[in-house]
């Protein structure tokens, strides 16, 4: 074979040789075109800007999003350096030459300057083998509405808490009608309100229904150093049995079926700062007794289902209609469990042992229901000696209830004897006073010193002087006298 065909042998080889790679580049260059081509077609699809910049901070690229939440055009930023951008005031800040510089992940909140949105930019650094950047991707999105919504969210809870503690303020202010009388045994009570107050001694008030428990506690509570804290009721005849230990002392997550799916706090962990009060203390489970007793003395509780010991700082009142020791001696309370309570005692007496006051604390009702159903009405003095006959089981609770429907009904604005009688049956139905005794446990003695103090008080009132109520009534005048002073009847109602 002559040299000449050997070398047109060799030319055709390589030819083909050329040919093949030629045709394996251009299958490459197709390929990476129809990823280009897939990747801005997803990238345009999204709501999220994406921004491509070269290792020199030159953008490169960028998808349809990053124009609509911009309000740049290609021909703005393509071609041109992120800090010129920055310089020509684009938007307020940049994390592409920060991910350049450090080749990690950088991530910052922005202000667009054309429209003021808000957003998050998020950049990542693209390194080749030797570690160096080829390229920086940013993402961006749109925060605008999320960050109005937060702020909205911020204004809202300061409403919130400002409405709520103006409600607070206004809860705590006593009100004209509020615990108000000149009785001897109310004034003494105030007295120990306001000793008690500056303490943190667990108080036990207790009291006929309807006498003014409460009013007492949140008297306490408003006067003491702990006035800025929370104030927690919580009735514990109210709540099931079930429920009781629950909702005193929390739960977490799956304790129990029906629980919620994460953490509660109990109200002893509420009441933190502020002051717990335990309502009908009388009606606690004897089991339940138990752990509130531990819980007072080591003042730390666990949640039901848990493990972990919570400290908690809160001033304890109690309050009852029931005779406890009685209750100790059936074995339905637990007599440690009474002393713990018992530290610091408050009774109030029943309306019908300060008969005294219920002109002023009438007249604080009718002020109020006049106001509030915008009335004009008023008691004749037949009608306050009626309500001063009555014995009142109910006590101030059923005073208020009283006057609130006598402001109510149709009648006209002087209210007399009849009126009020129709609505108290003052003597007319003997059988459900004696039924209101017998409920009460008051005793005998007890039950006809009331009566004799009714007769007398009505006596006076109706007859104005001792003396004329000592000849109604078939005795003398120093009897009426020692036994109004005995009674606690004043002696100078005109």
């Amino acid at each position: 074979m002559s040299d000449h065909t050997m070398s047109m042998s060799s030319l055709e080889d390589e030819n083909q040789l050329l040919k093949s790679e030629l045709a394996e580049l251009r299958a490459e260059v197709r390929e990476l075109r129809e990823g280009q081509t897939t990747a801005f077609i997803v990238g345009d699809a999204i709501a999220d800007g994406i921004c491509q910049v070269d290792p020199n901070g030159i953008v490169t690229s960028i998808n349809r999003g990053y124009t609509d939440i911009t309000e740049i055009t290609e021909d703005e930023i393509i071609g041109k350096s992120i800090e010129e951008m920055l310089a020509q005031n684009y938007f307020s800040n940049a994390v592409s030459m920060e991910v350049i510089r450090t080749k990690k992940n950088v991530s910052a909140m922005a202000t667009i300057t054309k429209n003021g949105r808000q957003v998050l930019l998020v950049g990542a650094p693209f390194l080749d083998k030797n570690g160096d950047i080829v390229k920086v991707i940013t993402v961006m999105r749109n925060l605008t509405e999320l960050v109005k919504l937060k702020e909205k969210l911020v204004k809202t809870e300061e409403e919130k808490r400002k409405y709520k503690a103006e409600l607070n303020n206004l809860k705590m202010e006593r009100p004209e009608n509020d615990f108000i009388g000149h009785n001897v045994q109310i004034v003494k009570i105030r007295e120990l309100i306001d000793y008690v107050a500056q303490t943190d001694a667990t108080v036990l008030i207790t009291g006929e229904t309807g006498t003014g428990k409460e009013i007492v506690a949140r008297e306490i509570f408003r006067k003491s150093s702990r006035s800025k804290g929370p104030y927690v009721k919580v009735n514990c005849s109210a709540i099931p049995e079930n429920l009781l230990e629950s909702e005193l002392f929390g739960y977490v997550k799956g304790a129990f079926t029906g629980a919620n799916k994460k953490d509660k706090k109990g109200l002893f962990e509420v009441a933190t700062g502020g002051t717990i009060l335990l309502d009908e203390i009388s009606e606690m489970p004897l089991l339940l007794q138990s752990k509130i007793l531990r819980v007072l003395q080591e003042r730390e509780l666990t949640r039901v289902g848990g493990t972990e010991s919570i400290k908690f700082n809160v001033r304890v009142i109690s309050s009852t209609n029931k005779n406890l020791e009685e209750m100790i001696k059936e074995k339905q309370f637990r007599s440690d469990l009474y002393y713990r309570l018992n530290v610091f005692p408050i009774n109030i007496p029943p309306l019908r042992e300060r008969i005294d006051d219920i002109t002023e604390i009438t007249a604080a009702f009718l002020a109020k229901y006049n106001r509030t159903y915008g009335k004009n009405k008023i008691f004749e003095r037949s009608a306050l000696t009626a309500l001063m006959s009555y014995s009142w089981p109910g006590n101030v609770r059923e005073l208020e209830n009283v006057v609130e429907r006598l402001v109510i009904i149709p009648t006209a604005d002087k209210l007399d004897r009849d009126t009020v009688e129709s609505l108290i049956q003052v003597g007319g139905n003997e059988g459900d006073e004696i039924e209101a005794i017998l409920k009460q446990s008051i005793g005998l003695k007890h039950a006809l010193n009331d009566y004799e103090k009714r007769i007398i008080q009505k006596a006076i009132g109706e007859y104005g002087t001792s003396y004329a109520a000592a000849e109604v009534l078939k005795t003398t005048q120093p009897t009426i006298v020692r036994k109004a002073h005995a009674l606690g009847i004043p002696l100078n109602r005109k």
